[in-house]
């Protein structure tokens, strides 16, 4: 099969395709300028500017040791560098570790790049390179500090180091290293390689040699890896047996969201693809021999996935980039045989089929990047400026982790907000402290912040009862709550905050509170167009 055509087409990409991917992926850093997920900064860039500086917020996954302090290292050193030279501005600590993860994905981007080639040949790279670029989700993803976005970054360059097809009888096993660091930062990278790495031993032509080289490579990840934990919290600690406990084991995973098993295949799959999709259905169902290889690893990891509680779009990171190769693969072999009737027809249908790939893509990077979920990053930008002494004091009272923390605003402030760590202790009736103050936000905030005299003296009035309006005993079922059910809660203190932030939704809920104590709106904050359960259109900021 000749593929001069597209061969001539794409030269430019075919000279040097890792300058096109490092545009794209730094385009990425201008453009996502939204929220996506909590743990892009409280388990990444809030750890890191923790052991920096000295000051940021450990959520209870470091307080139980189920997170490798492997990955936030990495970012610590790019903060740690920063401050050597007199650079440790706000800007900088935000957006040079949004830069290092472009540049890492355009370097997963070109490892992709590779395998295709190697697999399916010079047209399908070519193809493949461009449904890469043209991916919303992985543009969307690209600046992002996820363990996710790493992982995939990892297992991108492990996968071109692999022993395909001719070379499975090879010893080569240095691909195993990337394996191993990547299993360190996430355990779940394990999954895509376990049938690999047992193909790999089956038609090697010395296993034991083969098997030797796992045992060290596995060891000495192993021991780096429990070393580097260990040195981190203070005694011994296996990360990822605790990892796989609470994710596999417990069932306390479950606290942040169950969705049943066919989610990946309904809605994942689908919605990260998009416009891709067809074209990888296509593969899938009419090319299986062809792209045996790559479709195993997908079916095997969305079936592992798919048995796990607790899913997300970005647990698909790993293995999109296959999928999207075996996706280039299909629109070069169609169009090859297009392209060989030398028609106007043909043309057209090359331009329409490039036309259907990008447009859908691009209108959706650009909405989900500029526009939808943006408050959380614009607030934190307003409170950097509105928050300029030591005696500033921030209440969050919004679904927990709903913005980023000390590593956006870099002032070791007093900041609050409400915890949702995962019922640890086994108790019954248990609710997490957002819970808790969701049932009933204003006597929550009498509790914890006071209450003034007409208020208390109001609610008497109404419920008929003679007692003391200072008796704080009227509130003791929520203390109760507050106190038992939240092992890692912040603690309980008085002083009254300067500002306090909120999604708009909650304003009719505790408006006598803020009257009472003198608030004021001070910032009104465009968030989303969607309302999202306790998460509504608007950002509000309240100061005195």
């Amino acid at each position: 099969m000749s593929f001069s055509y597209w061969e001539q087409k794409y030269s430019i990409m075919a000279k040097n395709p890792l300058w096109l991917f490092v545009l794209v992926r730094l385009l990425s850093v201008f453009i996502i300028q939204t929220w996506f997920v909590a743990d892009e900064f409280w388990q990444a860039t809030e750890i890191a500017h923790h052991l920096v500086f000295g000051y940021g917020y450990q959520t209870w996954e470091w307080q139980e040791g189920i997170r490798s302090v492997l990955y936030p290292a990495v970012l610590a050193s790019i903060y740690k560098l920063l401050a050597l030279v007199g650079l440790e501005y706000p800007f900088l600590l935000i957006h040079v570790p949004r830069v290092f993860h472009a540049l890492a994905f355009a370097a997963g981007d070109y490892h992709i790049w590779k395998l295709s080639g190697m697999l399916y040949g010079k047209a399908s790279a070519h193809w493949t390179a461009i449904c890469l670029m043209t991916s919303w989700f992985l543009e969307y993803c690209a600046p992002r500090t996820l363990t996710s976005c790493a992982e995939m970054v990892s297992l991108s360059v492990a996968l071109c180091q692999y022993p395909w097809r001719k070379q499975k009888g090879s010893c080569e096993s240095g691909y195993l290293w990337l394996v191993g660091i990547a299993c360190a930062v996430r355990p779940t990278a394990a999954i895509p390689f376990i049938p690999l790495c047992l193909q790999h031993l089956w038609f090697t032509h010395s296993k034991m040699w083969l098997l030797f080289k796992y045992i060290v490579i596995i060891v000495a990840v192993g021991v780096m890896s429990v070393g580097l934990d260990t040195w981190y919290y203070g005694e011994l600690v296996v990360v990822p047996w605790r990892f796989a406990h609470f994710n596999a084991l417990s069932g306390l995973a479950s606290h942040y969201g169950v969705l049943p098993w066919h989610w990946y295949v309904t809605q994942g799959l689908p919605a990260t693809l998009t416009t891709h999709l067809l074209p990888f259905m296509l593969a899938a169902l009419f090319y299986p021999n062809r792209h045996k290889e790559l479709l195993s690893i997908c079916l095997w990891s969305v079936i592992v996935y798919s048995c796990l509680g607790h899913k997300e779009f970005r647990f698909l990171l790993p293995i999109l980039p296959l999928c999207l190769c075996i996706a280039g693969d299909l629109i070069a072999y169609e169009l090859t045989s297009y392209s060989k009737r030398k028609t106007q027809l043909s043309k057209y249908k090359s331009v329409a089929g490039f036309s259907l790939l990008i447009i859908p893509n691009l209108l959706s990077v650009l909405y989900l990047g500029l526009v939808h979920q943006r408050g959380p990053l614009d607030t934190m930008t307003v409170l950097q400026h509105d928050t300029p002494s030591h005696k500033s004091n921030v209440l969050f009272l919004m679904p927990c982790h709903s913005t980023p923390y000390y590593s956006h605003i870099h002032k070791n402030v007093t900041m609050r907000f409400l915890t949702c760590e995962p019922n640890l202790q086994q108790k019954e009736n248990y609710l997490d402290e957002a819970d808790i103050f969701e049932q009933d936000p204003l006597n929550w905030l009498h509790q914890e912040y006071g209450n003034t005299y007409s208020t208390l003296k109001e609610q008497v009035r109404v419920s008929g009862m003679n007692r003391d309006p200072v008796n704080t005993s009227d509130f003791g079922e929520y203390s109760e709550l507050n106190n038992s059910s939240s092992k890692f809660s912040q603690s309980t203190y008085n002083d009254m905050p300067s500002h306090i932030v909120l999604f708009d939704v909650l304003k009719v809920k505790i408006e006598n509170f803020l009257l009472e104590h003198h608030y004021q709106l001070c910032h009104e904050i465009f968030h989303a167009h969607i309302e999202d359960g306790r998460r509504s259109k608007y950002i509000l900021i309240y100061c005195k």
